[in-house]
Formats: structure tokens, C-alpha cells, sequence
């Protein structure tokens, strides 16, 4: 008796659960899509995750620079391409064609892909030496992706980053290079700055955290032999309050 109501009981569960995952794969919900930068596992122990990114041209030699931006989806992988919605947040005041220009075409997950990567060029216009201008994402909805992940919350924090919006800050808002030494190099402006990258042969970067001391006197001498020769050919260089370019005291 106590065979046959087991059999019977265990008849049952098998037909309950039969049911659920009948009833489970009845359910065909869109996948959800999402800016990867944000929605991705950190690369390393300690990594912060972002939902924007700040690009500044003022250490940089290049006129433009072209950034990749990943959007990812969850779900399986689909024999066709799906396209997703991207849109320019109305927050933006970078301008199409002056500042960026976004180099894809049209936005969809290509077939047997879960991502896609969009392509931006931005340029180095002269208004950002003196504005950070915000070129700001959106995803949406659309018949082919849902945006349910609107948010992650960061371990140990309160902090959310956002799952469908991505924010990009331009600027070429020049610094003073970490390792910019007054005595060799004088004192700091712009122009100084791109013209020892330019006869020097460095990345301004390099003088923000790579440059060692004997270069920097070395640096120094040379780029005050440089001005001293152009002075004596008639091509003084002036700065661009009209004084004349000079190196440091040490340099002299």
C-alpha cells in the first residue's frame, strides 16, 4: 500500500513539474540591451566601472580620436540581425559634424553576436579649450530589445551607474603637465607646451607623469637653443599675450 501511494505521489509531482516547465517555456520575453561599460564584470580586483567617460585632447598630439562604445545584449544568440534604438540625449550640446561624428551607419546586433560596437570620431575643435561640451546616449525600446536594466548599484555603495545612458565629456582644456619643472621650463602656457611636443619629439603626456629630472634639464637647454637660434634668424617666438617665449632660469 504504502509502494502503491508512493508510485501515485511521485506520478503527481512528475505532472506538476511537467506543467511549470511547459508553462516556463510559454514565456518569450524580449532581451534586455545595455551599455557593456557599465554592465560588464570589472576587469580587475579594485577596477571602477563608469557610465560615462571624460576625453580630453589637452595632453594629446592627435587633431581627433576615434572611441568605441559596446553595447551588449542579454539572451541567446539569433540567426538575423536585430536592430536596437540609440538615440542623442536632448541634455547634449556637442554638435553632429563639428565636435563627433558617428562613423556607424545603423545600430543592430548582427546575427550569432550578443554586441555591437559603435564607432565615434571626435574632433579637436578650438571652442573646447574653453568648454567641456557632453555628448550623452540613450538606449530604447524597441520590437526587437526591452530596457528593464535601467540601472546597476555598485558593490559596498549607493552609487548607481545607469544601464541606458552614456555620457561623453570632450574638452582640449589644457594642464600643466605633472612633471612641468618652473625652473627648466618656465613659466606655463599652452602654446609653449605644444611647441617642445612639436621640437621635442614627445607626447605632452610624457611631461605629465614619464619625464625624468636629467630630461627635464636637458629638455630645458635645448628648447631655450631652439628660441635663442630663432631669435637670431628674425623669427622670435612670442607666447600669446605678445611677450616673448622664454625658458626657466636654470635653462638660460
Amino acid at each position: 500500500m504504502n509502494k502503491l501511494f508512493s508510485n501515485i505521489l511521485g506520478l503527481i509531482i512528475l505532472t506538476i513539474l511537467l506543467g511549470c516547465e511547459k508553462e516556463l517555456n510559454k514565456y518569450e520575453g524580449k532581451p534586455t540591451i545595455y551599455f557593456n561599460e557599465a554592465g560588464r564584470l570589472p576587469g580587475f580586483t579594485g577596477e571602477i566601472l563608469r557610465d560615462s567617460t571624460i576625453l580630453s585632447f589637452s595632453l594629446a598630439k592627435v587633431q581627433d580620436s576615434i572611441v568605441n562604445m559596446v553595447i551588449k545584449t542579454t539572451g541567446a544568440k539569433q540567426d538575423t540581425d536585430r536592430p536596437y534604438k540609440l538615440v542623442i540625449n536632448t541634455n547634449s550640446d556637442a554638435i553632429a559634424g563639428n565636435h563627433y561624428e558617428i562613423l556607424n551607419k545603423s545600430f543592430f546586433i548582427k546575427k550569432n553576436q550578443l554586441s555591437d560596437t559603435v564607432k565615434i570620431k571626435f574632433f579637436r575643435k578650438v571652442d573646447l579649450q574653453a568648454k567641456t561640451f557632453l555628448l550623452s546616449f540613450d538606449l530604447l525600446e524597441n520590437e526587437n530589445f526591452s530596457i528593464e536594466m535601467k540601472y546597476r548599484l555598485l558593490n559596498g555603495t549607493k552609487k548607481k551607474l545607469s544601464l541606458i545612458n552614456y555620457r561623453w565629456y570632450i574638452n582640449d582644456i589644457i594642464k600643466k603637465p605633472g612633471r612641468w619643472q618652473d625652473d627648466s621650463f618656465g613659466v606655463f602656457t599652452r602654446k609653449k607646451l605644444l611647441l617642445m611636443a612639436e621640437i621635442l619629439g614627445v607626447e605632452p603626456a610624457y611631461l605629465d607623469t614619464s619625464v625624468s629630472l636629467p630630461e627635464i634639464y636637458a629638455f630645458g637647454k635645448f628648447m631655450q637653443r631652439y628660441l635663442n637660434e630663432k631669435k637670431v634668424a628674425g623669427n622670435t617666438v612670442y607666447e600669446e599675450n605678445g611677450s616673448e617665449m622664454v625658458m626657466g632660469p636654470g635653462a638660460q
